[in-house]
């Protein structure tokens, strides 16, 4: 048995059609849904970006003693368990905060890749000056995050350069070269999109809001969403639906390859991701308050707290659903499982209740 681990950054459950989603196109991973099991109660744990991660890599509550900080050299992580029982394990991530600034969540994995120039990966130094999609005022860390990225962005000039689609691209090119090397792999793809920056190609905007003519909130300041006009808010919607489907077709692409190099027969894929967003619900925009002089937590409603979990496993019947509650922690234990692989610390598992 092999695991393929599919983790879309700040992926909305309610914004696929398999979760009753009916304005946003998701065919590919609706399609995968319909051979998979899809979990009704899968639940975020410790919150955000990093500290999920943290979970996902220990199998661990590890909210109650740590937070959004580089991972600990003291404790025994997923990829060192998996080596341990003669997995070979590989990351390929643009999720910049788990590699950046000595964050160190490589640990373990025997090959990685990090795809460079996520949100503000201190990556491309040029052009000095950059154009401003809006008001610089409606943007959260302007200067250090939105200039940032727009520079390391400078280059792109096709659909296939943006992140996702090279992230996808270069799993499936791993799995290339590795479906018949091994006698079992964990492949972990770690993709920051549909997370903001929002700046998928035109066409993919245009799905949502066509015609639209007015300023392009891309990366919004975090909280009371009453800055923002009834268009812009609505636009930030189309945005990020955009991001979705741009997501959703290149997961497709990866999804075809394994599907492509047979190996359905022998291969489980998870595919998740760790929180989502607020779009005006709540009077909010974003996950959390994060302005230049206050910063802090918004309750974690639904359109938060709640998370996409589909899980394919070759000898278990697709097209179900499945009611039981299910964290982060319990995905580590099923891939400890699926692998024959052993965490001391943990022995909660899903495939019990897939089966």
């Amino acid at each position: 048995m092999n695991v393929i681990l599919i983790i879309s950054d700040t992926f909305r459950y309610d914004h696929l059609g398999c979760y009753g989603n009916n304005w946003i196109k998701t065919p590919n991973l609706d399609s995968f849904a319909e051979k998979a099991v899809v979990f009704d109660r899968a639940y975020a744990a410790s919150f955000p970006t990093v500290p999920h991660r943290h979970d996902l890599y220990t199998g661990r509550y590890t909210f109650v003693y740590s937070d959004w900080a580089p991972l600990p050299k003291n404790e025994l992580v997923l990829a060192q368990m998996l080596r341990q029982s003669g997995c070979v394990t590989q990351l390929i991530v643009d999720t910049p905060h788990i590699l950046k600034d000595g964050f160190n969540y490589d640990r373990g994995f025997d090959g990685w890749l990090w795809i460079r120039g996520q949100e503000n990966d201190r990556y491309m130094t040029s052009p000095l000056k950059v154009e401003m999609p809006c008001n610089p005022s409606k943007l959260r860390n302007r200067e250090r995050t939105v200039t940032q990225y727009l520079r390391n962005v400078s280059l792109r000039q096709r659909e296939s350069d943006y992140f996702v689609a090279q992230t996808m691209t270069a799993a499936a090119r791993w799995l290339e070269l590795n479906y018949d090397q091994h006698e079992k792999f964990f492949l972990h793809v770690d993709t920051f999109d549909p997370h903001e920056p929002w700046d998928p190609p035109r066409w993919y905007v245009d799905m949502y809001d066509p015609g639209y003519e007015g300023e392009e909130v891309t990366y919004p300041v975090y909280g009371p969403c009453d800055y923002l006009s009834k268009d812009e808010l609505n636009h930030c919607r189309a945005l990020y639906a955009g991001e979705v489907t741009l997501v959703d077709r290149w997961i497709g692409m990866l999804l075809e390859r394994i599907e492509d190099l047979g190996l359905l027969d022998d291969t489980a894929i998870i595919f998740t991701s760790d929180h989502g967003f607020y779009h005006g619900e709540h009077g909010l925009i974003g996950k959390s308050i994060i302005e230049p002089m206050a910063a802090g937590n918004f309750p974690l409603y639904e359109e938060v707290a709640h998370v996409p979990l589909i899980i394919y496993h070759p000898e278990i019947k697709g097209g179900r659903r499945c009611e039981a509650l299910v964290q982060p922690q319990d995905i580590t234990a099923t891939i400890l499982e699926l692998l024959e692989a052993r965490n001391p610390s943990n022995n909660s598992r899903i495939v019990a209740v897939m089966s």
